[in-house]
């Protein structure tokens, strides 16, 4: 378990192997190895995969700026241009507005060479952009599981026993009969954020897979790749399994991956909306 309490052992993040650091108060770097297990089609980190860093470097760059507060992701864009292959991918966010009930920040991220090597690190342009919104929970969130010690470190590493198989299919997600498309993932402890229900990143994945199946089941072709997600957050998924519900904007076609939203409810409790997530595709190469 890192000195923040958070992730703790035996936990998704953990197992993504997350490096993160503190750059300044309202700035911070979060890394990850781009490991096979954790990509898509294209050779590139999936898009999910890629919410879960910028959420998590989103988190940690507020951490210092609120105080005994709390905070909750409300929403989250990322806008892949180019595929991230590795071998490290570094997110760096920074918060760009700071309100009393909203926090708003910006993330670039990168591809960049192996850190542990000498010679030949470093980082080209960005290759994606993302840009998140948390809403600031006065005092000691009393739904929280975890306790955030007052001084936080400036790094610390997530540690897990990695993945041995795709990461779709290590969160058990998979598809349910029903409309063509439709995916199902339980919801258990190894995918809790610190208020004890699904992680965001890891809705932002379901809202991915989801989407994709969606617009293959629309298409004639296969998958299309995704690269843009819009994700907004609107309650917590705590029973599971989560279901998605995916209505298709646009159907792929030729040289395009098309467009759909996906709506994540927690069917164990009353099919409760708790995640709306906008998928953009593009076509396979």
């Amino acid at each position: 378990m890192p000195a923040t309490g958070y992730p703790p052992a035996g936990h998704f993040l953990g197992d993504l192997g997350l490096e993160t650091e503190v750059i300044s108060p309202g700035r911070a770097v979060v890394r990850m190895r781009a490991r096979p297990e954790t990509l898509g089609p294209d050779g590139g980190v999936r898009a999910g995969v890629l919410a879960t860093l910028v959420d998590v470097v989103g988190g940690v760059a507020a951490l210092r700026l609120i105080g005994a507060d709390w905070l909750a992701t409300a929403d989250l864009t990322l806008e892949v241009a180019r595929p991230l292959v590795g071998p490290v991918v570094e997110a760096r966010g920074e918060v760009v507005r700071r309100g009393h009930t909203t926090l708003v920040l910006e993330a670039g991220v990168y591809d960049c060479g192996d850190p542990d090597q000498e010679e030949g690190s470093g980082a080209e342009p960005a290759r994606a952009w993302a840009s998140m919104t948390f809403a600031v929970l006065p005092g000691r969130s009393p739904t929280s599981t975890v306790d955030v010690p007052a001084e936080l470190p400036d790094r610390w590493r997530t540690e897990g026993r990695g993945f041995d198989r795709p990461i779709v299919d290590a969160l058990a997600i998979s598809v349910v009969d029903g409309p063509a498309g439709a995916v199902s993932m339980p919801v258990h402890e190894y995918l809790h954020n610190s208020f004890g229900a699904v992680q965001g990143g890891v809705m932002a994945l379901l809202g991915e897979v989801a989407g994709a199946a969606a617009l293959g089941a629309a298409g004639a072709g296969p998958e299309p790749v995704v690269r843009d997600l819009r994700v907004t957050y609107l309650a917590l998924g705590r029973v599971g399994p989560m279901v998605s519900r995916s209505s298709v904007l646009e159907a792929p076609a030729a040289g395009a991956g098309g467009s759909a939203v996906v709506e994540l409810v927690d069917s164990g409790l009353e099919d409760r909306l708790t995640t709306v997530v906008q998928v953009s595709g593009a076509a396979p190469s």
